[in-house]
């Protein structure tokens, strides 16, 4: 009696649990075209992810300027003004940088998460390679807006400028930004380079500058 009594009761809730089902699905349906009349609700929800991407970003650039500024070599100091000021470039230019690929090329890439994970936060690809051979395939299978590298290597491996020639005379349109710590701006951009620097914040600059030019 039991058994034909959970049978009667599932018969009978049977339809109403179809038409749930359908509901379900016709919203699923109907749910993205809608959105498109609701402008306001998807502009919030977009500045919501943004806000909390950017949140991240900060805290990531705030870990990796302190390290460069403990870092005996690098010895970096960021103003506060520095940090908002790309900040609010990075809003501005949101769309730009989504979906754009970097390769960064170190022979220690451990030693860059926090600016991997920043690069990451802002909608970008990152792959890190630590060898020119890595990076010579990583270049031939896959399109990458940009190269990151340093230019200090250990003894037997060729350094960070003469590596880029060599990947310019495969790739001569890369646009390359040295990241180093030992940093002397009376040196000048290494020839090949787009820019160099050894501050987190002006990496984000010319990141900038190198996606805005090809927008262009």
């Amino acid at each position: 009696m039991l058994d034909q009594a959970i049978w009667i009761e599932i018969i009978r809730i049977t339809p109403s649990l179809l038409w749930l089902l359908l509901a379900c699905v016709a919203l699923a349906l109907v749910y993205e075209p809608f959105m498109q009349f609701l402008p306001p609700y998807g502009s919030a929800v977009r500045s919501a992810n943004i806000d909390a991407a950017l949140e991240r970003f900060g805290r990531l650039l705030e870990q990796a300027v302190e390290l460069a500024r403990r870092n005996p070599q690098w010895q970096v100091e960021v103003a506060a003004s520095d940090k908002e000021s790309v900040m609010h470039r990075i809003r501005r230019n949101w769309d730009v940088l989504q979906g754009c690929r970097a390769l960064v090329f170190d022979d220690k890439p451990d030693t860059l998460l926090n600016e991997i994970c920043m690069l990451q936060q802002l909608g970008i690809e990152v792959e890190a390679v630590s060898l020119s051979s890595e990076a010579l395939a990583r270049l031939k299978d896959a399109h990458f807006d940009l190269l990151i590298s340093d230019i200090a290597r250990p003894e037997g491996q060729s350094n960070g400028v003469v590596t880029l020639q060599t990947l310019h005379e495969h790739y001569p349109d890369l646009p390359a930004v040295f990241y180093i710590g030992n940093f002397n701006a009376e040196d000048g951009v290494p020839v090949g380079a787009f820019g160099i620097t050894n501050r987190p914040d002006e990496l984000m600059h010319l990141l900038l500058d190198v996606l805005e030019r090809k927008r262009l």
